[in-house]
């Protein structure tokens, strides 16, 4: 029986070597694509709040949310539909709820956009109502090249700033 050792096993290693590097000598050149569009920068606000003597409540309510997309592209963008939800465990829990816009957006600049989505209190938090909630929230746009989607996870609560 042979025993194996690295002198034998050199020959293997080279004839590796020579395959790879011929390998990558006749691979095809591929086309330059030119880069992505950057995406839109993306906040949400909760505008509304649950008055201090109901913060304890359970059930259903309504939560105006107001979202900034700012067009950091170098084209005009359509801003065509907002969805949001919550993710996790929160002051109340949103099921996906969408919005249609039909928003233009030049490059450069900046929209503030309102909807009202309906959200459900299971059990109050120490926080109450008004606690803090984590949302993702999608907005779909469509660009001259076609539709794209940019989402953003965002901490909110009904005393404003972003978290």
């Amino acid at each position: 029986m042979r025993s194996l050792t690295l002198r034998s096993l050199a020959p293997l290693g080279m004839a590796s070597v020579i395959l790879l590097l011929a390998g990558c000598a006749s691979a095809a050149a591929q086309p330059k694509t030119t880069a992505p569009l950057n995406e839109p920068e993306i906040q949400i606000h909760q505008l509304s709040n649950v008055a201090e003597i109901a913060r304890d409540i359970t059930g259903p309510i309504s939560v105006q949310y107001q979202v900034h997309v700012g067009n950091r592209t170098r084209v005009p963008i359509t801003i065509k539909r907002i969805d949001v939800s919550s993710i996790g465990e929160g002051a109340y829990t949103l099921r996906q709820n969408s919005t249609p816009f039909n928003q233009p957006l030049e490059p450069g600049h900046a929209v503030a956009l309102t909807l009202w989505a309906p959200a459900f209190i299971s059990s109050p938090t120490i926080a109450g109502a008004n606690g803090p909630v984590t949302l993702r929230v999608a907005v779909q746009y469509d660009t001259p090249n076609g539709s794209q989607q940019t989402i953003r996870v965002q901490q909110v609560h009904a005393f404003g700033g972003v978290d």
